[in-house]
């Protein structure tokens, strides 16, 4: 049996400051895997011998044993697994399938790992998984040769430019970009060939150019899932249960986060599209799709509705499971929930920035939502964590808000992450009127954007005010109680007491004013 890992994918597409790169880069890798193998066949003529399909657009096809050269158990989670008639023929595959992945990708590697076929399924990939790891822990990670001195250089990679920008053509004399971009650039051609070539791509997605140029590169990952599928596989002893328990897995894994995100472009497309600040707008699309890998999502969108987007996502992908049933027990125990970071951008920021920031926000999100106190017993819900990037320092989110986000007198203005309850939530021990909880911060949103509660003017100064310390802030809200403004929650506390740390109550949605739209005045009337 052997295992394939292309190493080295998240650096590849998303190192770029150019959108137009990352849209290629992942293009390029999303069937790497599966188009190596497939050149590899083809080359030691091996059609009739072979099983490469593990699934269809109607479902997952039973696995057999059957005497076969290449067998595909299945695909799933950045990782291929296979089962050749020998050891010999396998090392003859990855070769042609390493050489492939270098020419087609220039700069990714393919790890392999290959362990003896027994009797126990079991035991086998957990053989494969500790070979896995010692080929990772010894591997080279070996890079393209470096320019020499005399040779130009693209300066984004680093590498030997070999291409003229202009023309997008390989040829003798070196040009100004590198072989790698030029791979990307020619694969994000293939996949929008109806976007002119000079036209910003990520202008296209603003609210109007040189009124609200914001964006939000948003990065969604699953949670929980390496654990529920060894539990669900725990049991499975030969290859025929195990390797169609595993096939299930991936293609319900793949099939639903995929199915809810196309869903969510269409609904967004269509219903922000109907709104009249944006019927300036150059086309009728909100959401950028960059990376759909199972669990592993990142996209642009219009800076408004990004947290709009993630709650649409978190409720949507709330009513699937990793093993296709819905029934009580299995939504409890095999649900699927996510956690997400929204990076917002200016239309003309280093992409790779936002989507550091981004990752960065997810983590944070996770980070919350694995603490005890945070849990309903052993599942994990959907959070979500935003920054808005005013510069690129933005970058070491940690360091960031520690220094930017800390009053002088040990205030935290930030109260975020905040979780995302759906309908499948019951029992959860973070009620709506908890103040972690997203139905508090859209509350608090609204209620400032809305100039009957309070002038926009002062929103704007109580926001400024925050990072001035508590008793500035309480100053500034004795000012507004004079002149018959409340606060959302009608008390006069701007801060949430705490044992080690004030927080704001209300920072996070002061600055979130000019950043969103509800996703429910989205829905309208549907």
């Amino acid at each position: 049996m052997v295992m394939y890992d292309v190493r080295g994918i998240q650096k590849y597409i998303f190192r770029t400051a150019k959108i137009k790169d990352a849209i290629g880069a992942s293009a390029i890798v999303e069937h790497i895997i599966e188009e190596a193998l497939s050149c590899a066949v083809k080359k030691l003529n091996l059609q009739d011998r072979v099983e490469l399909e593990w699934f269809t657009k109607d479902g997952i096809l039973d696995y057999r044993d059957a005497d076969l050269a290449v067998q595909v158990l299945y695909i799933g989670g950045g990782n291929a697994y296979a089962i050749c008639e020998s050891r010999e023929l396998c090392l003859k595959i990855n070769r042609i399938m390493a050489r492939y992945i270098i020419e087609n990708t220039y700069s990714l590697q393919l790890a392999t790992a290959i362990v003896e076929v027994t009797d126990d399924y079991t035991m086998d990939y957990a053989d494969l998984m500790n070979e896995m790891s010692r080929v990772k822990a010894e591997m080279t990670l070996s890079k393209p040769l470096g320019a020499l001195p005399v040779m130009a250089v693209e300066v984004k990679t680093g590498y030997p430019s070999s291409a003229s920008p202009e023309t997008g053509e390989l040829k003798d004399r070196a040009g100004d970009v590198g072989t790698e971009s030029i791979l990307k650039l020619r694969r994000e051609k293939s996949v929008r060939r109806n976007i002119d070539s000079q036209i910003k791509i990520l202008d296209n997605y603003t609210t109007r150019k040189g009124v609200d140029s914001t964006l939000a590169v948003v990065h969604i990952d699953g949670n929980n899932m390496g654990l529920r599928i060894r539990n669900l596989i725990s049991k499975k002893k030969t290859y025929v249960d195990a390797v169609n328990e595993m096939r299930r897995i991936s293609y319900y894994i793949n099939s639903s986060y995929q199915t809810v995100f196309k869903n969510m472009c269409t609904f967004f497309n269509e219903k922000t599209g109907a709104r009249k600040e944006y019927q300036d707008k150059k086309t009728d699309d909100f959401v950028l799709k960059i990376l759909v890998a199972g669990d592993d999502i990142t996209y642009v969108c219009n800076g408004k509705i990004a947290l709009a987007t993630v709650e649409y996502y978190c409720s949507e992908i709330a009513k699937y499971t990793m093993t296709g049933e819905t029934d009580e027990k299995s939504m409890r125990e095999y649900g699927f929930s996510v956690c997400a970071g929204v990076a917002y951008i200016g239309s003309h920021f280093p992409f790779h920035v936002g989507y550091d920031v981004a990752e960065a926000c997810c983590e944070s999100a996770k980070d919350s939502a694995k603490l005890p106190e945070n849990k309903n017993g052993e599942r994990i819900g959907n959070w979500v964590d935003f920054q808005i990037c005013k510069n690129i320092q933005a970058r070491d989110l940690e360091t960031m808000r520690a220094r930017e986000y800390m009053t002088s007198y040990g205030e935290q203005l930030l109260a975020r992450p905040y979780f995302i309850r759906v309908d499948s939530d019951a029992g959860w021990p973070i009620e709506k009127t908890d103040f972690r909880a997203f139905d508090i911060l859209k509350r608090n949103i609204l209620y400032f954007q809305n100039e009957e509660n309070i002038p926009r003017s002062f929103a704007k100064n109580l926001r400024n005010v925050y990072p001035q310390g508590k008793d500035k802030a309480d100053m500034f809200l004795a000012f507004l109680e004079s002149r018959n403004w409340e606060m959302p929650d009608k008390t006069d506390e701007l801060f949430l007491p705490g044992n080690e740390t004030v927080i704001a109550k209300y920072y996070d949605a002061l600055e979130l004013l000019d950043y969103y739209i509800d996703l429910d005045e989205i829905r309208g009337g549907e």
